[in-house]
Formats: C-alpha cells, structure tokens, sequence
C-alpha cells in the first residue's frame, strides 16, 4: 500500500539541514524542522515528489550530466543548454517512472494469480535503494568529483553547434545517453514501483530542473561552496532512509 511514511519527514528535515549547513548553519534547523512537519502532514503525493526531488537532487550533483551542462553552458547559450539538458533529464525520468509501474502492476498481477500478496516490487525497491545508500557512503570519502568532470569533458569535446536547435537536440542527444542506467534513473524506477507515481514523476522532474539549473548558473564555482563529502554522506543517507520507509509501509 502507498501512504504517508513518517521516514519521509526525517528524510526531509536531515537533508534540508546539510544543505542549511552548507550555506548558512543559522538556516539548517528551520528548514529541518519545517520539512518534518510538512512531510509529516500530508499524503502519498508529497511524500512521492519529496522523495524523488531529494534523492535526484543529491544524486546529480556532481555526477557526470551535471559536468556535461556546467561544461556547455561556459561555452554556449546557457538557455538552450539548460532545455536541451532539463529535456533529456525530464524525458527519462517520465521512462523511469513507467518502468517503475511495470513491475508495480506486474507484481499485482503475478499476487493476484498466484493468490498471495508478496509485495516483491516493493522488496526490489528496498534492496536497490539500500544497494546505492552503502554505495554512495562507502564512496563519500573518494574525490570522484574530478573524474565525473573529465568524463564529461570527453563527451563533449569536439562537438560543433549550428544554431540554437542544433545545440539543444545535441545536448538532449548527450545526456540522455550518459543517463541511461544511472544511479538516478534506477533509483527512480525503484521510488515508482513503491511511492505515487505522480509524486515520483513531478519530484524527479523538479529536482533534475534545479540541479540543472544549478549546473547552468553557478555550477563553475559550486565546489568552492559545497562540499562533495556533504553531499555524497547525505544522499547515501538519503537512499537508506527511504528504503526504511519503504519497509515500513509493507503490510
């Protein structure tokens, strides 16, 4: 069953925090304890789109897409970077989500034929989350920050632009390509077969715009601001919270 899990809150207000931390510690327990009670307080929706946009969010930055956006925006239009970038990020998340509901009606379907109510998609979903939680940690304290951006590097060197809609259908082209089987894009296939669709659809979306944005805008100095340490501690943190949550909600 898809409901409100009280995991979300902690996952909110924990999150919320390290990014108060980052920039401004006198910020980090408002936003911590305005998440939790907001998450706390409403439904499956929000709990679906706090989820995604938190896991995604913290998942892309620093990643390889992200580089490929931070690089092409220093060199072409930021605007049509951004769309071309968002666009492909959108797209795959929506692939993501209809993967995600495969296996959710799958797994009804096989209960129903068998006559037994084994949640086995949610099992899945714990199972990846918890996979990529212990990952993301146990890799916390590896610089993999600069190797992302050499990737990214590789991918875009030697690509030449005609125009506006060139520049975008190229950059869409690229990170679709670098996202397929990402961390992310599993890791929402799994939020899907476990949380509201629609909350896992609109979260992922928004929380891939505002990395992009991030990307687009201030990626070129967000190092000197962030810590990579911070992030990866708090998205792996992230990733098993939520696979706790998932727990919980099994009847």
């Amino acid at each position: 069953a898809r409901r409100p899990s009280p995991a979300v809150a902690l996952a909110c207000a924990a999150s919320l925090a390290a990014l108060g931390a980052c920039a401004s510690p006198a910020l980090a327990s408002d936003l911590a304890s305005s998440a939790a009670e907001t998450a706390a307080t409403t439904g499956s929706l929000t709990d679906g789109f706090l989820s995604a946009f938190l896991l995604i969010f913290f998942s892309e930055i620093g990643d390889k897409t992200f580089f490929i956006a931070v690089l092409l925006a220093t060199q072409q239009s930021k605007g049509s970077v951004f769309a071309g970038t968002f666009g492909a990020l959108a797209v795959m998340t929506v692939i993501s989500v209809g993967i995600g509901q495969v296996f959710h009606v799958a797994e009804e379907a096989s209960g129903a034929l068998l006559s037994t109510d084994v949640p086995w998609d949610d099992y899945l979903a714990i199972a990846l989350l918890l996979f990529f939680g212990i990952q993301t940690l146990l890799s916390a304290e590896e610089e993999t920050a600069e190797e992302e951006e050499e990737d990214a590097k590789v991918a875009v060197a030697g690509m030449e632009f005609d125009g506006a809609t060139a520049l975008i259908i190229s950059t869409f082209a690229l990170v679709f390509a670098a996202e397929w089987g990402d961390k992310s894009f599993i890791a929402t296939i799994a939020l899907s077969a476990a949380a509201s669709p629609v909350g896992v659809a609109l979260g992922g979306t928004a929380g891939h715009g505002v990395a992009t944005g991030i990307a687009v805008l201030v990626g070129d100095v967000l190092g000197d601001v962030v810590s990579e340490r911070v992030v990866k501690y708090t998205g792996g943190a992230l990733f098993i919270l939520f696979a706790i949550a998932t727990a919980l909600d099994i009847k």
